[in-house]
Formats: C-alpha cells, structure tokens, sequence
C-alpha cells in the first residue's frame, strides 16, 4: 500500500492525527523507575499501552535510546514490534542524511523489514538530492515514507531557517519534486512529508502548505513547546495531511504512579481538541 494511504487509513481508524513520541529522558522519568535502557522501554510500552486508542502511530526518538548503547537499539526494536501489534503508524525519528552507499544503509536499516524497520522516518536535506533520493527510493519500492525538515520549531531555526527563508523555501519546492512519484491518487498526499514545527507563525504555517499541497506535515511542538493545535488544524487538507507528534506534555504527565493514567488523561484532552 502507499504510504500516504496507510496513513489516511490509520488516521480515519483512529479519528486521530496525534503520534505519541516516545523521548525517554531519564532525568524526567518517574523515580522509581530504572534509569537504564529497560527502564525507558517499560515506561514507553505502559505509556503506549495505555494510549494507542488515541494515536495513529508513534515516532521514536533515536537519541534518547541511542545513549544506552547496544540495549537502547534494542528497546526500539521491541517499541517498535509492540506498535505493529497494535496496527500503528511506526517513525524513527533520527534525522538521518548522508550521500552514496551510505545514505542507501540508513534507508535500508529504517524503511525496510529488518529489526530498526518502520513505517517512516525523517531525513535532513541539507546535502541536496544526494542524500535524499535512497530514501525516496523505499519510498517507491517499499510503500515507506520520510519527513524531510523544512522548517524546526526550535528557536534558533531562525538562524537558518527564518521566515520563508531562502533554505526552507527551496527545501519545500524540492519536496514538490521528490514527491511526485510517490503521490497517492486516492488523497493526491504523497509519501514524500515535511517537518514544520508547530511554534512558527500561523501564517507561515499556511505560506508553507501553498508551497507543498501534496505533503503531509509533520508538525512538532503542540503541548509543552506551546506551539498552536488550531493553526495547525488550518493546514489539513480534506481533513488529512497532518500529523501532530506529542511528547513531554504526554510522557511527564506526572511524576507519581499514576504516570500512566495521567499519561492517558493528556492525551485524552489532546484527542478532543484535534477533532
């Protein structure tokens, strides 16, 4: 199936355009939980456990099991293993580019069926068509996805990226270009999506989905980075073509025993505002 299909399926199943992103900080974790790669994969999985009603899918931040080393790459394959079993959305979240052979193994290790295998994952374009087109390629092969960053929600993204900055603008047209092979007939939304975080101007926002009508936006910083739910509603189309990956607000709920009720009663709220 094209990913842009699986993702209007997984959206319409759950009525529901909310990823929980799992980002287990230890520091923030409850403390009565192990701060060791074990720990981190049981305070995801009951968090997980007790949201996937709510979510269309997960995005997994690679560097915060990447820390633990050899046991942290396997805890994402297990989250990884236990979001499948729950028929969801899966995106490895490492920003990953290179060129040649080596961006060809990050496209095979993440959007294949090997054990580091999901659905998507996010790219950095910085070095052109190069490091972009192996992930492309499992796009039109594999029925996988990528979400290339155009715009970040962090605040020194102005550095680089501010307003419609000359970077992301061109960013965004070659998202037009890299997509066309992959664009679904169905929702005409291809399996090529932009990252644009959530935090930047409701205008620009808008200014961005002109520029790329076929992506579906990855838009990070709803919840704890204050970015706008609303303004981010704005930019669907037909009721598609974004995602909201929700994090901190979700995971540090509380920091008592009932983090995972609390966890639920979060996203539970969310739920009911992105409707």
């Amino acid at each position: 199936m094209n990913f842009s299909e699986k993702l209007e399926a997984a959206v319409k199943k759950k009525h529901s355009c909310l990823m929980l992103g799992l980002d287990p900080n230890p520091d923030k974790m409850p403390d009565f939980l192990p701060k060791t790669a074990a720990g981190a994969e049981d305070f995801c999985t009951q968090i997980l456990e007790a949201t996937h009603d709510l979510i269309c899918g997960i995005k997994i931040q690679m560097a915060y099991f990447e820390r633990f080393g050899s046991a942290g790459i396997a805890a994402v394959e297990h989250l990884l293993a236990k979001a499948k079993e729950f028929d969801l959305i899966t995106m490895v979240d490492g920003k990953r580019n290179d060129i040649g052979s080596t961006a060809e193994a990050y496209a095979e290790a993440y959007l294949s069926d090997g054990p580091l295998g999901a659905d998507c994952c996010t790219v950095n374009p910085f070095l052109g068509t190069d490091g972009v087109a192996p992930f492309v390629q499992k796009c039109e092969a594999n029925g996988r996805g990528i979400f290339v960053l155009v715009r970040t929600s962090n605040p020194s993204a102005l550095e680089f990226q501010g307003g419609k900055a000359e970077v992301s603008l061109r960013v965004a047209e070659k998202i037009e270009e890299w997509n066309v092979t992959t664009q679904s007939a169905q929702n005409m939304l291809s399996s090529v999506g932009a990252v644009i975080g959530a935090t930047i101007d409701p205008q620009l926002l808008k200014f961005f989905r002109e520029e790329m009508p076929h992506a579906w936006f990855l838009c990070p910083g709803v919840g704890a980075q204050g970015g706008s739910l609303e303004a981010v509603n704005d930019v669907k189309v037909n009721g598609l073509g974004v995602l909201i990956p929700v994090s901190r607000s979700v995971l540090y709920a509380s920091q008592e025993k009932d983090f995972v009720a609390a966890a639920r009663e979060e996203m539970q709220k969310l739920w009911e505002l992105q409707q």
